[in-house]
């Protein structure tokens, strides 16, 4: 990129932070006014471990982002320079320009993300587990071990499913189950099971291994024919919770918490079925007539549920650090969720789930034996293993709602969303109205604006799964964004959108106005407008909501919560944190 392109993008990405009031996901502004912060490595790791982005040097935040006096902005760009190659591993090599802004001159540093196959990136000096960190929102974040250790392992073949079970034995196997998985797996390959002893049948499907020269069901084993599994794992089950509201924390009338619960134990197939069994008698269901006789419709189809709480088991992360959490099942009143411990494995990406061809097992092992395991209710397989699953559900849930599953993934979790109903409403379509400016939003387009309103982040692979092409998913986007109902997350427009600053406000404000008096417009008060229009919200929800950044966010809901006007519903660092407003 020449010297003019440089200037022109930044002026444009300057505008963008100025209009968001903070920094983006991809862009981390320093002063540098007295030299190189030591910070800077950190941030080429959160960078190189994430998606990438740019560093740019001689912009002060709390002056509106305006340009400073670097002193001698080359010698600070060979700092950078000599930085990303000798003081960070594997080492980076970053373009680094001095670009004119202002009357001024920037360092701007563009960082690519890493291939996953040499990640993680840390700071050398401070070693692999203290220097390496990850881009969170407009922050960077230290890895923790856990994450660091899944990032190690992701370009290889994870066998933690292959482990022996020492304590176990054969009489720790469901018989019955053994004998139909031998049965089914001499029946789909005939040829490599004839003659086979069943413990010889067992050993080629890796129900059991050698350990200290005797045979012992693998972990693997244990969880697709096993009896009890959780005899020897007892947090390798399925926890059930029904809440009685959209908060989870807020508790329903007599202080009740639950709704329903279950912890549901068992082998694999067992608590598939007995999971499906424990939502279903929580959904609403109707009856239409077909033919001579009548046919359940089921809120969330029985197919949905399934293929969820099947991948959930067959790919969470079960090595010995995961091996204490548990498979979380959770139904709102508005949603529906399964959240299960470890992130995305291989080649799968967020923007690909669904699409033919992606796929890529973390728990080979398991994987192949659930393949050939038979559901104890219907006898059929338990996993296709093939990867068409998620977009058969995808499918069916936008036959059922108008929308799509929502997906969310970190290092250590992976979460799938689906609503219940579509939030597509008579009330959000007349506010819909009010935003097009007279021009009627297509029906995608009112289902990004649904789950933007909610908080949702909103790109071009959820608008793909609402069956839309990519041309016209990046056309009904930037619809959106000409419109002004929608910001980029990121200062270069690739990645995800969120509901521009103050629009909730616009839903919001006559019960903000009854409840708080009349709102101003700062931060605070932006906030707590946002507040009153939910139940409750995150943090990244609220950084959606008011367009200001994450470290401006986090300090003025501190200020709120001393202030008794906003209470959290979780422990500081608790995933499942939110904010609501205090009760009156």
């Amino acid at each position: 990129m020449g010297r003019g392109e440089a200037a022109v993008e930044l002026d444009a990405i300057v505008r963008r932070l100025r209009s968001a009031g903070g920094e983006l996901e991809d862009v981390e502004v320093k002063r540098a006014a007295g030299g190189l912060p030591r910070s800077v490595a950190e941030t080429m790791s959160a960078f190189a471990n994430s998606r990438g982005g740019l560093l740019i040097l001689g912009l002060d935040e709390c002056a509106g982002f305006s340009p400073v006096d670097l002193g001698d902005p080359t010698a600070l760009r060979d700092e950078v320079v000599a930085v990303a190659r000798g003081k960070i591993t594997p080492p980076l090599a970053p373009s680094v320009e001095l670009v004119p802004f202002e009357g001024a001159v920037l360092v701007v540093t563009d960082i690519d993300p890493l291939p996953p196959a040499q990640r993680p990136c840390y700071v050398t000096a401070r070693g692999l587990y203290n220097g390496a960190f990850t881009r969170i929102g407009d922050g960077d974040q230290r890895l923790t071990p856990y994450e660091i250790d899944r990032l190690r392992e992701n370009p290889g073949q994870p066998r933690w499913d292959e482990e022996p079970v020492p304590e176990a034995t054969v009489d720790d196997l469901d018989r019955g189950a053994v004998l139909r998985l031998v049965e089914v797996a001499s029946r789909n390959s005939p040829r490599a099971f004839a003659g086979l002893s069943e413990p010889d049948a067992l050993v080629s499907l890796g129900v059991l291994v050698a350990h200290n020269g005797l045979l012992v069901p693998s972990l693997a084993g244990l969880l697709s024919v096993g009896r009890y599994p959780q005899r020897f794992f007892p947090q390798l089950m399925v926890s059930v919770a029904v809440y009685p509201h959209e908060d989870g924390s807020r508790p329903g009338p007599g202080g009740v918490r639950f709704l329903d619960s279950a912890a549901v134990g068992g082998n694999a197939p067992t608590m598939v079925a007995d999971a499906m069994l424990a939502v279903q008698r929580n959904l609403r269901r109707a009856s239409r007539i077909v033919g001579a006789g009548r046919e359940d419709i089921w809120e969330i189809a029985p197919e949905v549920i399934r293929e969820v709480v099947v991948n959930a088991l067959m790919h969470r992360d079960y090595s010995p650090q995961a091996r204490g959490s548990q498979v979380q099942v959770e139904l709102f009143p508005d949603r529906f969720t399964v959240t299960s411990p470890g992130g995305l494995f291989g080649n799968v990406r967020l923007e690909t789930l669904g699409e033919a061809s992606t796929s890529s097992s973390r728990n080979a092992r398991l994987a192949a034996l659930l393949q050939e395991t038979g559901d104890p209710l219907t006898g059929r397989p338990v996993a296709e293993n093939r990867g068409s699953g998620v977009g058969a559900m995808i499918s069916q849930v936008r036959h059922d709602t108008g929308l799509v599953p929502l997906f969310s993934d970190s290092l250590d979790y992976f979460r799938v969303t689906i609503p219940r109903t579509s939030p597509v409403t008579p009330e959000l379509r007349a506010w819909a109205a009010r935003l097009g400016r007279g021009e009627k939003l297509s029906e995608a387009q009112l289902g990004a604006l649904a789950l933007a309103k909610a908080g949702y982040d909103i790109d071009v692979a959820l608008l793909r799964r609402l069956a839309l092409s990519t041309a016209d998913a990046r056309r009904e986007l930037g619809h959106l964004r000409d419109l002004g109902i929608l910001v980029p997350r990121r200062a270069r427009e690739d990645g995800a959108f969120r509901l521009a600053s103050g629009l909730l406000g616009t839903v919001a404000s006559q019960a903000a106005t009854t409840r708080l008096g009349r709102p101003g417009t700062g931060l605070a008060d932006r906030i707590l407008v946002a507040l009153a229009g939910t139940d409750s919200a995150s943090r990244e929800e609220l950084q959606a909501t008011t367009g200001a950044s994450r470290t401006a966010v986090a300090k003025t809901l501190g200020t709120l919560l001393s202030g008794g006007q906003v209470e959290a519903t979780a422990p500081l660092h608790s995933p499942y944190r939110r904010y609501r407003l205090a009760q009156p």
